[in-house]
């Protein structure tokens, strides 16, 4: 039973809205970014619907403006029952949120409207909303379901939390960012900043070191905190880390320069990694609720720590370290970048959400 007396089978499902929100954020983000330049070239406005095809093609757009509408249109579908009209509000609102970001990309120099791209995202977004209604997914959500009960907690916030979780392991796709870590060393001439230590370098590794532990003990024990017994905190600390390094090691093998690859490894964040671990061994000897308060207090301090760092990297300076040379890279990194600051924000509010609902 929820805590409230409420059967979790009978909870309003309100995950797909916040998944499809989340989605959407992310959509406009990547459209839109760096969100400057904004100018009107004088051509018709809906001229770009009538272009030949193919009137712009990249391989890499296409599958990137493919794949971000499945999980939109995944999510869209199951916001509405019956399930054929999920289906079609999927589309819907799939149409419009497309239209409208090959609209306004008219009025972005460094952007090109895009009839083909529209076509990728409705193809997206109707893979996503028909595997939604099918009855393949409903098996698979199933077990999904079974897996969710058996391992983390009947709360409503351990949903939410699965979700924000799946959010930062994406924020580790940028593999010029140390694992967990949250600093970038410029490059260039040595940047003058005022050390409150007599020696400045040892300032810099403590603060890189301590933001390394600190990100390290939040993501943890936020995962932990939502587990439903704790026999199976070693595991999930240990899945964690094993995707995270995985994800990292994927991402230099794909986008690093070869004499960039474990740029990002280095002996402060090794260091911070294992005082994070102590710090986790000791929170996990608390019950979920303890491991939560650990959890929040972490993700505070590791933002406060990162805004100690006194080095500014200049403008696309974590570029220097990839091997694809044009304009993704920069929007990937300023995808990873929104999202890491947007994670810290979404764990909180899940783990205070989480906090007030286990309260006695």
């Amino acid at each position: 039973m929820h805590p409230s007396g409420t059967s979790l089978s009978l909870r309003p499902a309100h995950l797909p809205h916040y998944v499809a929100l989340i989605t959407f954020v992310v959509i406009v983000f990547t459209s839109f970014y760096p969100f400057t330049g904004w100018a009107y070239s004088g051509r018709p406005l809906l001229e770009f619907l009538t272009y030949a095809w193919p009137y712009y093609f990249r391989l890499f757009d296409n599958i990137v403006n493919y794949l971000v509408y499945v999980p939109y249109g995944f999510a869209l579908a199951l916001t509405l029952k019956p399930r054929w009209m999920g289906w079609l509000l999927a589309l819907l609102l799939s149409t419009l949120t497309s239209f409208s970001v090959e609209f306004g990309q008219q009025f972005l120099p460094e952007r090109v409207a895009s009839n083909l791209d529209i076509a990728y995202n409705l193809a997206g977004a109707a893979t996503g909303a028909t595997l939604a209604i099918s009855p393949l997914f409903r098996r698979v959500w199933h077990r999904v379901w079974q897996w969710r009960h058996r391992y983390f907690s009947p709360a409503a916030a351990a949903d939410y939390g699965l979700v924000i979780l799946v959010v930062w392991f994406l924020t580790q796709l940028n593999p010029a960012v140390p694992l967990f870590g949250v600093v970038i060393y410029p490059g260039g001439l040595p940047q003058p900043y005022v050390s409150p230590l007599e020696n400045p370098l040892l300032f810099l590794w403590l603060i890189e070191a301590g933001g390394a532990m600190l990100n390290l003990t939040a993501t943890l024990l936020f995962a932990t905190a939502f587990l439903r017994d704790r026999r199976y905190i070693a595991r999930t600390i240990l899945t964690v880390l094993v995707l995270a390094f995985f994800l990292k090691i994927v991402a230099a093998g794909m986008l690093l320069k070869p004499i960039a690859f474990f740029e990002w490894i280095n002996p402060s964040v090794m260091a911070g990694l294992a005082a994070g671990l102590f710090l986790v061994w000791l929170f996990t000897r608390f019950a979920s609720r303890g491991q939560a308060v650990g959890a929040l207090a972490a993700v505070g301090a590791a933002q406060g720590v990162a805004a100690l760092w006194p080095l500014a990297p200049e403008a696309g300076e974590a570029l220097r370290y990839f091997r694809w040379s044009y304009g993704h890279l920069e929007n990937m990194s300023a995808l990873v970048e929104f999202l890491s600051r947007l994670w810290p924000w979404a764990a909180t509010l899940c783990l205070i959400f989480f906090l007030w609902e286990t309260r006695d």
